[in-house]
């Protein structure tokens, strides 16, 4: 038997449903490709990052690494540059034990301010001997135990004097052997070195090698003629302290030699001063600035000069520590 038919209303309403069922499942599909498109998208975004974000994070180290790696060296080399900065200043600057000239007057108004009674003394003795003994300049002394020994020294080689002629018949190396065998004279093991106070055995070679570097330096000097190179070559000399205590180390010790000969001509008050006159064979002229009006403002060691020796010039202002005045 044959199935009803249904009424053509019925069949355009299932149509219609069905066409309604088939619109709604069209979009449904759309989402699904969009949503797969944006997943893809999304990861292949997330993959660029990465890698974006591991090379910028490479190169960031790598700066990091290189910005620490120059400050390191800029560190080391700063440090190496202020070594051999401060090596060359040690090594060429003149550290001079004699300084340069100044004006006399000027020095003084520095040095002697004030009212008092012996600002007021010195300045009138520097008075007295710019005006009167024509002393234009002065040369300050580097101050310690061997200032004197320093500024007649400085002038006998600034100004290329000649030896003593009892330096010239004796050869002076060979003192302190003499002093001891021949005179008998045992002290001479127990001598001191400034600071260093005992020697030993080796006391003759390091007194030799003093006496000898004088004799070597002096025999230099005297031997220049031309006043300017005296001059630059006494202040590259008087600015090696090494080679200065040495120089003095033999005046003291030839000085105690002289002792021994002319033991009978040491009468005196200042004996140091004459010792060294003697031995050297200088007249040493001394301005006492503290013995200004007095008859003691202008002494010479020593007193009489057994012939005509050249003549230093020294000033003091306490008998303790002398400079150089420059006519």
């Amino acid at each position: 038997m044959a199935a009803p038919r249904r009424p053509p209303r019925a069949r355009v309403r299932e149509r219609e449903q069905e066409q309604e069922r088939e619109r709604l499942r069209t979009p449904a599909a759309g989402n699904d490709q969009v949503h797969s498109w944006t997943l893809v998208t999304s990861q292949a975004l997330d993959a660029t990052w990465r890698i974006a974000k591991g090379s910028v994070m490479l190169a960031v180290s790598f700066l990091v690494a290189t910005l620490c790696y120059f400050r390191r060296l800029h560190l080391y080399l700063g440090h190496r540059l202020k070594w051999w900065i401060g090596y060359l200043q040690r090594k060429f600057k003149r550290n001079l034990s004699v300084a340069a000239e100044v004006d006399l007057l000027s020095y003084c108004a520095r040095e002697w301010k004030g009212e008092t009674p012996r600002a007021k003394l010195m300045r009138k003795a520097y008075e007295e001997l710019f005006w009167r003994r024509h002393v234009k300049c002065v040369r300050r002394v580097k101050s310690d135990n061997y200032d004197a020994l320093r500024s007649v020294l400085f002038q006998i080689f600034s100004q290329g004097l000649s030896f003593p002629s009892w330096m010239k018949e004796k050869d002076i190396v060979k003192l302190p052997e003499k002093l001891l065998f021949s005179q008998g004279c045992n002290w001479i093991q127990q001598y001191s070195f400034g600071p260093e106070r005992y020697t030993g055995s080796n006391v003759f070679g390091k007194l030799r090698k003093c006496v000898e570097l004088l004799k070597t330096q002096w025999t230099h000097f005297s031997g220049i003629k031309d006043y300017h190179k005296r001059g630059n070559m006494c202040n590259i000399l008087f600015s090696d302290a090494s080679l200065e205590y040495k120089l003095y180390e033999a005046l003291k010790f030839i000085m105690l030699y002289q002792v021994t000969e002319v033991y009978e001509q040491m009468k005196m008050k200042k004996i140091d001063m004459f010792i060294l006159g003697y031995t050297l064979e200088v007249k040493i002229k001394v301005f006492r600035l503290f013995k200004f009006n007095s008859r003691d403002f202008e002494v010479c060691y020593p007193e009489d000069p057994l012939r005509e020796w050249p003549e230093i010039s020294l000033l003091t202002e306490n008998d303790c520590h002398y400079h150089i005045p420059v006519f």
